[in-house]
């Protein structure tokens, strides 16, 4: 049973976000960007390739600043930044080769000087969390796509941010294999409670995970153009007539150009 979403936990006010620098009229990737998303809410960034999803996201991350506006990030965290845990596109880029399964999964815990028994304690709990058991010794070259995910999301969750960020995490993965990751992210995110900013340009995929949709316009200039709720029960079934519903009127945001 999901936790009753009560608090906000990232809010932005009319953010911008210009890459150039020195002039009169610089060109924003974003701008007028409102933002509310609920502590414990899965939310997802919906919108064209190019139109500044990632941006917004590596924002929120705290890994850019906003040229223009506010930003606010609320968890429990003296550090804010502490809260937050970023999941790439890509395990092979953010994975240490030379580590196993279990090092990997437990590197930031080494960083903040955990004691080794705590850290294999909390290495396995999130080992058998994500369903990489019988994996923890083996090296990143010896997983499939999916698995590789599935321990790069181990190791953000070990260091339990209360903030999970997402970078179009299954984009690369063959059919079958997302399919299998989304219903476990849906799983972990229903047993941890923790609050899903989650980035695609695939509408199918944000309907089937997402409570609310941000959809994105074309950049430059992007904002939210609006808000988008899914009150569809989980696991939710893309092939119902509910769903398919969900799709057109989603869909009708992105007539005029192709995503």
């Amino acid at each position: 049973m999901l936790n009753t979403i009560t608090e906000e936990a990232i809010v932005i006010k009319n953010g911008a976000k210009t890459f150039q620098t020195d002039i009169e009229n610089p060109t924003y990737v974003l701008k007028n960007v409102d933002l509310s998303i609920k502590k414990g809410e899965f939310y997802v960034l919906l919108g064209p390739s190019g139109c500044g999803k990632s941006t917004l996201l590596n924002i929120i991350a705290g890994f850019l600043d906003l040229s223009v506006g506010e930003l606010h990030i609320v968890t429990s965290r003296e550090e804010n930044r502490d809260g937050r845990g970023f999941v790439f596109q890509s395990a092979d880029s953010a994975l240490f080769p030379w580590l196993t399964v279990e090092e990997n999964i437990s590197f930031g815990l080494k960083m903040k000087k955990v004691p080794p028994e705590k850290r294999k304690k909390i290495a396995n709990t999130f080992i058998k969390l994500t369903g990489l058991l019988g994996h923890a010794k083996k090296f990143p070259d010896n997983l499939s796509g999916g698995m590789k995910q599935r321990v790069q999301l181990a190791r953000v969750l070990a260091n339990e941010p209360e903030i999970l960020l997402m970078d179009e995490p299954f984009g690369a993965l063959d059919a079958m294999t997302r399919r299998t990751m989304q219903n476990e992210l849906i799983r972990i995110w229903k047993e941890t409670n923790k609050t899903v900013i989650f980035v695609t340009h695939d509408i199918q995929e944000a309907i089937l995970l997402g409570q609310k949709i941000g959809i994105m316009s074309v950049g430059p200039n992007s904002r939210i153009e609006t808000a988008y709720d899914v009150k569809l029960p989980y696991p939710r079934d893309i092939t119902s007539i509910d769903f398919n519903n969900h799709y057109k009127q989603v869909q009708t945001h992105f007539e005029d150009f192709s995503i």
